[in-house]
């Protein structure tokens, strides 16, 4: 902390503002702070008897001269228990613009990932009844698929590819859950065997538990027919375009 040479002339050059007396003496001291930081701080003590703390900030608006006065901190004089003025003494500030407690770094702009394409393929087309394997793939299916590959490819930046396998409600869930995964399994696989990358490609299958018709019971050949919708695979694809 160094004391500011100008601290007295600045009381005697302002008599009349800050209530210095020949007899008093200087009623203030200003020092300057090097904060650790690299911005240069200051302190301004104003103890006089006929001062107040508007007399610390006169101080502060000549030390800053034409910038603007940046309180950080002020400390009042040690009063009795009841005596409840606020009247600070010790004003700690910098001059300019307010100093920011945390340094600010450049923030990069980002592209929000977001879907950019989506696809959904029914399971009566992709496959028999009842089955996932690669080689029961319908020959329609594989075509589309390529097509779809080849769509994807054509994007800059795919950060996910989603893979969801439906199945509707007819039939056990311990049976249809295993077969909607086994089905986005067999998906995921043929798109990376036609050029995607395996590793951003995640696979699901959520059995019946997302349905898209609401079918009442009846006759077996309608629902079935009804249900067709609730049997399909999706295919979300995120990133930027």
């Amino acid at each position: 902390m160094n004391r500011l040479f100008f601290s007295s002339l600045l009381c005697t050059a302002a008599l009349t503002v800050t209530g210095c007396t020949a007899g008093s003496g200087p009623t203030f001291n200003a020092y300057s702070v090097d904060a650790s930081n690299g911005v240069r701080t200051y302190r301004a003590e104003c103890h006089g008897l006929l001062e107040s703390a508007a007399t610390c900030m006169e101080v502060a608006q000549r030390i800053c001269g034409g910038t603007a006065v940046q309180p950080i901190d002020r400390l009042d004089r040690v009063r009795a228990a009841d005596d409840n003025r606020h009247d600070p003494r010790v004003l700690l500030f910098s001059c300019g613009q307010a100093a920011s407690k945390t340094s600010v770094q450049p923030v990069l702009a980002v592209a929000e990932a977001a879907t950019i394409e989506d696809f959904t393929l029914q399971s009566d087309a992709l496959f028999p009844f009842g089955k996932s394997a690669p080689e029961s793939m319908l020959p329609a299916a594989k075509v589309e698929l390529a097509r779809i590959a080849e769509r994807i490819r054509a994007h800059d930046q795919v950060s996910a590819v989603t893979v969801v396998g439906h199945t509707d409600r007819l039939g056990r869930e311990s049976v249809n859950g295993p077969l909607s995964l086994a089905r986005a399994e067999t998906v995921r696989d043929y798109l990376v065997a036609h050029g995607l990358d395996g590793r951003v490609i995640r696979v699901e299958g959520v059995g019946s538990s997302q349905p898209r018709t609401h079918c009442a019971d009846g006759d077996a050949h309608a629902l079935i027919a009804c249900l067709q919708p609730d049997r399909y695979v999706s295919i979300a694809v995120q990133g930027s375009k």
